[in-house]
Parts: C-alpha cells; sequence; structure tokens
C-alpha cells in the first residue's frame, strides 16, 4: 500500500510518565531552523500517570503539526510501532521524551539523506550525553569521523561502525518492506532495529552537524534492564535475532553484525552486567552454551580488531569461547595462535610498579609483571642481578589480583612481586624478566606511590643520603652516594624545579616553601591523622577517641569534612579541615595515617600529582582500618596492587586466609587486632531480638567521581530487591512467628539507604525499623 507523504520527515516520540523533561524535548524541536523542510510530531503516550498526557495534548493543540496518540501501557517498542504505522513523513526521525535535539539537526540530517537516499535506508547523526549541564560528545561518533565529513559507509568497508543508538533517521518504507520494533526486547531492541535497517542495503549514511542529546542524569529503561537478573535470556535473544537476520540477507554473520554484538558484549562486560551469575544449574550452563553459539558466528580477527575493547579482554574473549591457544617457541620469538590464526607475538613485557618506597636502609618494590598469555607459558623468572654487589637473586613470583585487569573476572595471568634492594652501597641493578628461558625486554609503568617523579616525567631522586635513578631498555636501578656526587643532585634538584613550572605545577614549589618554613618545628613532630567519611563515625572515630587521651608525645588529629561533625566530642585542636593547607601540612609529616575507608581521594588531601611529587620525602604509613568485615570476593578492589596500604587490620582467621590467597597480601601486611568498634560491644544480658541489616546493591546507587552515593530511588522502589524487603518487614506470618516465640526483629538500613528511610515501614508488632541516630544494642 503507497504512503500518504504530508511532510519531509516525521518525529516519532514515545512518552511515558516524562513530565519532568518532556517541554524541554518539544522545545528543543520547535527550536530548529528547518529552512522550508516540514515535519509532524508524533506524541505517542504510552499510558502514562503523570501529566505527561496533559502536555503532550497541550502542544497538540496548540499546533497544528503534533499529533496526540493515546495508548495503554506497551512499551516503548509499541509506541514507537504505532508511530511507524501512522507516519506521513518521507523520512522518520526518533527521539525520547527526555532528550534533546542540537540546532538544525533536522535540516542537516533530511539534506544529507536526499544524497543518499538511493543507496541507504538509514542515517546516524552525532550523539552526545548530557549529565546535568554537562553535555559531551559519544565517544562512538569518532567511528563516523574515518572520512571527516558527512558521507555515505559501506559496512564492509567499514564494519565497527556499531550503530546501537536512536540518533537516526529513517526511510518510510513501504508496508511490504517496514522494519518495526521487537516488542519481546526490553533492551537492545534499538540496536536490532537500527541492524536491521543497515543490512537492508548494506550502507549508512552519516550528518556530521547537529546532534542528538541523550540525558543520562536520570534513571532510563538502560539501566533498569541492564542488570541480568532483570532481563532474563532477553540479551541472548538478540544476539540470536541480530545472527538470524544476517543470515536471512547475506547467508553468514557480516563483520558489522559481528561487531554490534560485541560492542554489547564489551560494555556489559566492563560493567560486570554481562553472566548471568544468580542463575542455579542447569540454567547457566544453558546460558553459557548459547553464548558459546553466538561465539561460533564470531571470527577471531573481528574480535582483534573491534575497537573499544581492551586488548586483553580480546585475549579472555578468544580463550574462553573460541579454540584453545597454543603457543610456539621460534626464531620469531614466543607467537600465540587460536585455531591456526596468530593472534600475538611477544616482544615485550610490562613491569608496573605499584609502590616503591624507601624504608630504613632499603627500598622496597610491589607490583606485576603485565603481559597477554603468560599463563601460556611454560616458565616465567624475574631476575636480579648486580655486578658491583656481585650480586643475584630470582624474585618469588605470585598469582596477583591485578589479574582481575579492569573487570570483576579474572582475564588473564599476571604475577606479582614483593622485593627490596640494599641502599647502603653503590650499585646498579638489572631487572630482567625471563620467559621460556628467554630474556625479555622490560617497558616500566609506574603507578602513584614510587619515589620517582612521573607526572614531570624524572628519572631521578634525590634523597638526603642517596640519589636514586633508574634507566629503560633493560630496565636498571642506580644507586648512588649524595656526598659523591653533589653536583649532580643540585643539578637534578634545579632541573625538576624547572620542569614542575613548565608543567603547571607550581602549587608543589609553594607547597614546598611552607613546609620549608615549618620544618624545624614539625620535622620532629611525632603525628598521626585518623580519617572516616563525611557524617560518618567509624572505626577511625572510635580509635582516636580511644588514643587521644594518651600521654606518649604523639600529636593525633581526627580530620572533618565540616568543623562542626564532632563539635563537642572532640576539642578543636584536635579536628583539622579536610583539604585545608593545616591538613596537607600535617599529612606531609605524619606517620601514620588511620583509614577507615580505602580510597586515597578520602584520606589524601592531596591531588595525584602532589602525592607523587612528595611521595620520596614523606614518611607515613597508612593503616586501613575497614569499616566492616570483609567477606566478599572484590580482588579488584580491595587487593594489595589496589591498596598500597601498610597494614590492614582484620578481625578474624577467615579475613587473613582470604586476604592472603585472593588478594595478594602477605603475612606481614596484615594486623589481626579487631575492628575498633568490636571494642565497645559489652556482656550484657540477651534479649530476643533478631537483627536483620540488608547491605547495598550498586546496581541500585548512583555514585559521582568522589565517590558520594545516592539512591536511584525510581529504580529502586521498583525493584524486587526493594519489594521483597518490603514484603518481608510487612509479613503477618513472619510477625506471628516472631509474637508465639517472643521475638523482635530490628531492622538495621544501610548508611545509603536512610536517605529513603521512609520507604521503610511496617505496621507490625514484633518488627521494628532502626530510626537514624537510634543507638543499637548489640549486646542484647
Amino acid at each position: 500500500m503507497e504512503k500518504n507523504i504530508e511532510y519531509n520527515v516525521s518525529i516519532i516520540i514515545p512518552v511515558y510518565n516524562a513530565d519532568a523533561f518532556l517541554e524541554r524535548t518539544l522545545e528543543s524541536i520547535i527550536a530548529q531552523q528547518t529552512r522550508g523542510l516540514t515535519y509532524e510530531v508524533l506524541l505517542i503516550n504510552d499510558g502514562s500517570t503523570d501529566t505527561s498526557g496533559e502536555i503532550c495534548l497541550q502542544y497538540s493543540l496548540k499546533y497544528d503539526n503534533f499529533y496526540y496518540i493515546k495508548q495503554r501501557n506497551k512499551g516503548v517498542s509499541h509506541a514507537r510501532n504505532k508511530g511507524l504505522e501512522i507516519a506521513q513523513g518521507e523520512y522518520i526521525l526518533f527521539l525520547d521524551a527526555d532528550d534533546l535535539l542540537l540546532p538544525q539537526t533536522i535540516y542537516h540530517a533530511i539534506t544529507t539523506f536526499e544524497k543518499y537516499k538511493e543507496e541507504t535506508n538509514i542515517l546516524a547523526y552525532p550523539l552526545y550525553t548530557k549529565e546535568g549541564n554537562d553535555i559531551k560528545p559519544h565517544i562512538r561518533n569518532a567511528n563516523f569521523r574515518q572520512k571527516n565529513r558527512s558521507g555515505l559507509y559501506n559496512i564492509g568497508e567499514f564494519p565497527f561502525l556499531n550503530q546501537c543508538t536512536m540518533n537516526v533517521v529513517i526511510k518510510n518504507l513501504d508496508d511490504a518492506d517496514k522494519i518495526y520494533f521487537n516488542t519481546s526486547l526490553k533492551q537492545c531492541e534499538d540496536a536490532l532495529f537500527n541492524t536491521q535497517m543497515v543490512l537492508t542495503m548494506g550502507n549508512i549514511a552519516f550528518s556530521n552537524n547537529g546532534g542528538y542529546v541523550y540525558d543520562i542524569g536520570h534513571e532510563s529503561t538502560v539501566d533498569k534492564f541492564k542488570n541480568p537478573v532483570d532481563i532474563g535470556d532477553m540479551l541472548l535473544q538478540f544476539f540470536e535475532n541480530l545472527i538470524n537476520n544476517a543470515l536471512k540477507h547475506y547467508g553468514s554473520v557480516p563483520a558489522y553484525v559481528q561487531s554490534m554484538i560485541l560492542y554489547e558484549i564489551n560494555w556489559r562486560f566492563l560493567q560486570n552486567v554481562l553472566f548471568p551469575f544468580h542463575l542455579k544449574e542447569p540454567g547457566y550452563a544453558e546460558w553459557m552454551d548459547r553464548i558459546v553459539q553466538v561465539f561460533d558466528h564470531i571470527e577471531v580477527h573481528t574480535i582483534l580488531e573491534q575497537p573499544l575493547m581492551d586488548y586483553y579482554h580480546k585475549i579472555y574473549f578468544i580463550q574462553t569461547f573460541k579454540q584453545q591457544i597454543i603457543h610456539k617457541n621460534d626464531s620469531f620469538g614466543l607467537r600465540f595462535f587460536s585455531k591456526d590464526e596468530h593472534i600475538h607475538t611477544l616482544q615485550h613485557v610490562t613491569i608496573v610498579f605499584n609502590k616503591i618506597k624507601k624504608i630504613g636502609e632499603e627500598l622496597q618494590f610491589v607490583g606485576y609483571i603485565k603481559a597477554p598469555l603468560l599463563d601460556n607459558a611454560d616458565d616465567v623468572a624475574l631476575e636480579l642481578t648486580s655486578e658491583q654487589q656481585d650480586y643475584k637473586k630470582t624474585v618469588w613470583l605470585r598469582e596477583t589480583p591485578a589479574s582481575y585487569y579492569k573487570s570483576h573476572l579474572q582475564v588473564s595471568s599476571f604475577l606479582g612481586f614483593d622485593f627490596t634492594l640494599d641502599l647502603r652501597q653503590e650499585a646498579e641493578f638489572l631487572v630482567k624478566v625471563k620467559i621460556n628461558g628467554v630474556f625479555y625486554k622490560t617497558v616500566p609503568y609506574f603507578e602513584e606511590d614510587i619515589i620517582f617523579k612521573k607526572h614531570i616525567q624524572s628519572k631521578h631522586v634525590v634523597l638526603p643520603e642517596t640519589i636514586i635513578s633508574y634507566k629503560e631498555n633493560p630496565f636498571a636501578i642506580l644507586i648512588r652516594e649524595r656526598s659523591k656526587n653533589r653536583d649532580f643532585a643540585k643539578n637534578v634538584l634545579a632541573h625538576q624545579s624547572k620542569l614542575y613550572e613548565k608543567k603547571g605545577q607550581r602549587n608543589v614549589l609553594t607547597f614546598r616553601k611552607y613546609k620549608k618554613l615549618l620544618a624545624l618545628v614539625w620535622k620532629q613532630k611525632r603525628i598521626w591523622l585518623y580519617n572516616d567519611r563525611i557524617n560518618t563515625r567509624d572505626n577511625a572515630f572510635i580509635q582516636f577517641k580511644h588514643d587521644m587521651t594518651k600521654k606518649d608525645g604523639v600529636n593525633r588529629y581526627y580530620v572533618v569534612r565540616d568543623l562542626n561533625e564532632v563539635a563537642g566530642e572532640i576539642p578543636k585542636q584536635k579536628v583539622v579541615l579536610f583539604g585545608s593547607l593545616k591538613h596537607k601540612l600535617l599529612f606531609y609529616y605524619s606517620e601514620l595515617i588511620l583509614t577507615s575507608f580505602k580510597e586515597k581521594l578520602e584520606y589524601s588531601p592531596l591531588s595525584n600529582q602532589a602525592y607523587n611529587a612528595l611521595y620520596s620525602e614523606m614518611k607515613h604509613k597508612v593503616v586501613y582500618l575497614q569499616h566492616g568485615v570483609l567477606n566478599a570476593h572484590t580482588p579488584w578492589l580491595y587487593g594489595k596492587h589496589k591498596t598500597n596500604f601498610d597494614k590492614f587490620l582484620i578481625s578474624s582467621d577467615f579475613e587473613k586466609e582470604n586476604l592472603k590467597k585472593h588478594y595478594g597480601y602477605a603475612e606481614k601486611d596484615l594486623l589481626q587486632a579487631g575492628m575498633p568498634r568490636l571494642d565497645l560491644i559489652t556482656s550484657g544480658t540477651k534479649k530476643n531480638k533478631l537483627l536483620f541489616a540488608p547491605s547495598w546493591r550498586k546496581s541500585l546507587v548512583k555514585e559521582d567521581k568522589y565517590l558520594n552515593r545516592t539512591i536511584a530511588k525510581d529504580a529502586f522502589y521498583q525493584s524486587e530487591f526493594f519489594q521483597a524487603i518490603h514484603a518481608f518487614i510487612n509479613s503477618p506470618e513472619l510477625n506471628d512467628i516472631l509474637k508465639t516465640n517472643n521475638y523482635q526483629l530490628d531492622v538495621k538500613l544501610h548508611p545509603i539507604f536512610m536517605e529513603e528511610g521512609a520507604l521503610f515501614n511496617t505496621e507490625q508488632s514484633n518488627i521494628h525499623i532502626i530510626e537514624s541516630g537510634e543507638k543499637i544494642a548489640v549486646e542484647e
């Protein structure tokens, strides 16, 4: 049936409970300068329960080209399909009710499409993300900049475009050819639809002007259906649909479709929402069988060429889902193959240094050897040699949690080390890596906790008695006496000062002036700093209260984010404001840092650059007090390679064995003395009380760069997690059991949930919600 074309473009907007954003979205359309091009706006109200319907009606009455269609709630794909059925534009543009169009998007998209309409059914244009007032271009825009202009892209020539979002315009096809959204998918329906449109002609046009602004500052459908618990097998359905559509059009699965699957797999893998670990057997095995079948259609070379995917993750997917990797030792080096396809040649290895620290008369090195496929090698060794000291040592290597590389799964096999060198004699120490009997070129990589000034790229550090330098290829550490090399030391320090100026790090030089003025007084003081999180009185607070009355010559300070936090509880002279100049000076001269939270930004007032610049001069040890007993498996967060703590306080044998086995710690790193707050528990008369204390869920919490966490309220309220807790604490059956046995159930909310504490309520007589500030009598 022929279409009734009345406009150049139809804009389809599915609307569901978007009254907070809808007017802004519609005004971005009205503000378009279309230069004579005409458009209609189809507002498909998908059963909204807020005032979205009234807004739609208001605009449809005001503008003759705005049409309001109402339906019961069926989902976004149903709403878009309704728009596709009634669209009267030659082209169709999709816009969500909370997103925006940049100026002149319509004009440039349609005029570009006109140039290529005989060769493609779909056009893409730039995508931007919006969070608050911050608008940034999406990284995938670069995929279309290979021609550096608007143009036509053939998917055979450009297979890695990954057009999975709705920043597209499509041709309004005849009914017989029209493609609709898959209504069974709550996730990935956009990517499936776009790919189907691309496959019709094998080309996609791109307009380099205008833009689609995707608002990520609030909860979206993507967030709602991100977790494997929520999406069921929809992800596999999406992959299987892509494959089946490709087989229908081409008889095989082109690299474009393979790449689309890999793009989805990649971001989910990075965010730990790919594998359905919640499934029990045989459900998990069945899921894995299906994903293996998906990978049967993905070539090894496509995985290796996939943009935006980390190289170590590519190797992981090849190892996990393709043929077993084998290696060959030949004159070309150590080479690796999968299904007779060459995937890697080992030419060098990276030595990652997490910590290089002077401790007494020794220099400690903590880090790991990093290279792909080390687990396939027969033998890996780290050797230290020094001709001057007639010294040779093979360093003990062990599996390190750094192998959880940018992932919550072990994707590689990096090998950790922890060794020391003697600083009392001048020497040059070569640090070499030998794999299968062959020495390989080594490349050093330095983290922040090292004595070398990495941000100004200086290879020397001048200490009061020693000059320590490093060389590359082969990597070596040089130790010289400062007294024998005074001119060299003077030149190094002068050059480093110039580099700080050149790199715009004058704050480091300014700080040095302040500390120099105070050195005579503060250098001799013993200073300990205690750190909790903002508005949190945790183990550091308890430890400080215990320690502050001691007469042992130690100057102790409790660090706060607000001077009113502990008013009346701690003397003012014992409190220091986080980030203040006083805090920075105390931090520099401190002997001990005690912190309840692990992130450096929670206990260090210095920037990364300043921290590294001053690291060789600071003598403090960092003691991690924890804020709970670590029982979860999170080596990617708490591994020794991540924390660099000098001591890790633990409360149990379980923690000790767990940290040694899975987190890379040695016995010397652990202090088994129990958390300070456990000492507050006193023996008393037990009462018939039970404690229920549910923890938080990452998928229901938003976290900013400062680690401030807030509830994603709508998602939280609608989640199975909340609904289950709410049903549990309001269960008459549970209450009857408690009453019969004369028990009370106390419900303690995690601090993150307290901001929405009003959502947790009950009228059951024997179930009590502990309010904010209410003390728990643990002894009861």
